[in-house]
């Protein structure tokens, strides 16, 4: 499992209020688990996949967020559409 900053250090150019922002909307949805009052993300390997593929989507052609997640996922389960 990784955390925010985990994902943030492995995907080029990503922020961490961006990041937030596609936890919030809903286009990635890490465990949760609560320690104390806080609230924390923690990420598996194939979110960090999504969000690789969504992020260049939205770096690289300036993709819309729930698009480019919805073509990252879509990517990630058939592998003949990967783009590189």
């Amino acid at each position: 499992m990784m955390i925010p900053k985990d994902i943030i250090e492995r995907v080029s150019g990503l922020t961490r209020d961006q990041l937030s922002y596609y936890v919030r909307m809903g286009y990635i949805n890490p465990r949760k688990h609560t320690r104390g009052k806080n609230e924390y993300c923690e990420f598996s390997k194939n979110d960090l996949l999504v969000i690789e593929k969504a992020f260049y989507y939205i770096d690289s052609f300036g993709t819309k967020p729930k698009t480019a997640f919805e073509k990252g996922r879509e990517e990630l389960k058939q592998p003949e559409l990967r783009f590189k």
